[in-house]
C-alpha cells in the first residue's frame, strides 16, 4: 500500500474560540495560519491521507476522562468555555468533506484518551499520523506523546500549529524533534504524500 494511503492528518483543536478574534482564547497566530492550513489540508486529502478533525468539548466527560481542572482548583490554566455555541464549533473555513473525513470529539488534552481515534487509525492500517492544530505545546503536544506512544511514526507539522508565541512554540518543537516526533513544514509532507513515501 502506498504510504500516503497509510498515513493520517490529525487536526487539533481549530474552532472558532481559537482561531477567531472575540474567541475566548484567541491566539493571533492561528488566524494568521489558517489560510495555509487550510490550502495544505485540501493538498493531503487529495494526496490520499485521512484527515482527522478533532474539537474539544468542555464540560462533559467521556466517563474515561477527567480535566486537571476538576481535581486540582490550584491550577490557573485557561479553560475552554461551558458553552455550545458558535465560538466550540470547528472553524468553518477548514475543508472538512463529511464524506471522506473522520470528526472526533475529545474531552481532556490528547485527542487520543477515552476517544475511539486508536481504534480508527487501527481499522484504517494507518502508520503515519501528522499533527497540527493548538496549541503547539499543549493538545498538540500531549496527542503526539500518545501517538508516539502507540507505535504510529509520528510527525509535527512546524508552519501548521499556534500557540502564545513562536519562542514557546519553537521550544517545544524542538523538544519533540529531539525525543518522540520528526518535525517537518507542511510543504515536505506534502511532497511525501505526493510522491508515497514516507
Amino acid at each position: 500500500m502506498n504510504a500516503s494511503k497509510k498515513t493520517a492528518v490529525i487536526v487539533v483543536d481549530l474552532q472558532n474560540n481559537l482561531t477567531r478574534e472575540g474567541g475566548s482564547n484567541y491566539y493571533p497566530s492561528a488566524a494568521e495560519m489558517m489560510p495555509k492550513v487550510c490550502e495544505q489540508l485540501a493538498k493531503m486529502r487529495s494526496a490520499g491521507a485521512q484527515l482527522i478533525y478533532i474539537w474539544t468539548k468542555a464540560g462533559n466527560s467521556s466517563g474515561l476522562t477527567c480535566r486537571p481542572h476538576q481535581f486540582n482548583k490550584e491550577l490557573s490554566g485557561r479553560l475552554m468555555p461551558e458553552s455550545d455555541d458558535k465560538w466550540m464549533e470547528l472553524d468553518d473555513r477548514l475543508p472538512v468533506d463529511p464524506e471522506r473525513d473522520v470528526i472526533i470529539r475529545k474531552f481532556t488534552y490528547s485527542a487520543f484518551w477515552g476517544t475511539p481515534l486508536l481504534e480508527i487509525l487501527e481499522q484504517k492500517g494507518i502508520e503515519n499520523v501528522l499533527i497540527c492544530g493548538i496549541k503547539t505545546n499543549v493538545c498538540c503536544r500531549q496527542t503526539m506523546i500518545d501517538s508516539v506512544s502507540h507505535g504510529f511514526r509520528t510527525y509535527m507539522l512546524r508552519d501548521m500549529t499556534s500557540t502564545n508565541n513562536d519562542e514557546i512554540k519553537e521550544y517545544h518543537l524542538a523538544e519533540m524533534d529531539k525525543y518522540f516526533a520528526k518535525v517537518i513544514d507542511s510543504d515536505e509532507a506534502v511532497r511525501r504524500l505526493e510522491t508515497g513515501v514516507f
